[in-house]
């Protein structure tokens, strides 16, 4: 699969280096000479010097032939605006990190007006992940299947050995 990834911070190089071992034709973009050269040097992808925002980078990393943009530079507004650049000359999807809570909360007329796949918010998916293993303080993990429709705990011996017990003097109740 194509994969252009517009952002090579901590998290656009994460993920770079995550993906390039995945055999994905993967294109890195940003604007920073220096974090192009140990992108270049360390990962196995190419990688194009430039905004993310212009239609010449994004045409330079062949935008028209990929399956998935994903945008995670600094800002919201240059995210937003790499993916619906991106769309518009193309890509089948677009995935955009957006922090600020004003734009996360107006997620879904991103999704439909600008057509944006998917957004990410970390401290929303953080906060998420915490409340989703608060509510079973037991486990030592917690799956999620259908989109976080339902979960799965995995106790651990002892948690297990209580919960049965509680069962089973609760069971003459009923």
């Amino acid at each position: 699969m194509k994969i252009i990834i517009i952002g090579c911070g901590k998290v656009g190089f994460t993920l770079a280096r995550q993906l390039s071992g995945e055999n994905h034709d993967l294109v890195l973009i940003d604007h920073r000479a220096e974090a192009m050269q140990v992108a270049d040097s360390t990962l196995d992808l190419m990688c194009v010097e430039g905004s993310g925002a212009s239609i010449q980078t994004l045409r330079e990393a062949g935008v028209k032939d990929t399956e998935l943009v994903v945008a995670v530079t600094g800002s919201d507004e240059l995210n937003i605006v790499c993916c619906l650049i991106a769309k518009k000359l193309g890509a089948r999807h677009t995935v955009a990190r957006i922090r600020s809570p004003e734009y996360y909360r107006e997620a879904g007329l991103l999704k439909r007006e600008i057509g944006l796949n998917m957004i990410i918010n970390p401290e929303y998916a953080a906060a998420q992940e915490i409340s989703r293993l608060l509510r079973v303080t037991s486990a030592f993990s917690v799956e999620t299947f259908v989109r976080g429709l339902t979960s799965r705990p995995y106790l651990s011996s002892s948690a297990f050995a209580s919960s049965y017990s509680l069962f089973q003097s609760t069971k003459s109740f009923f």
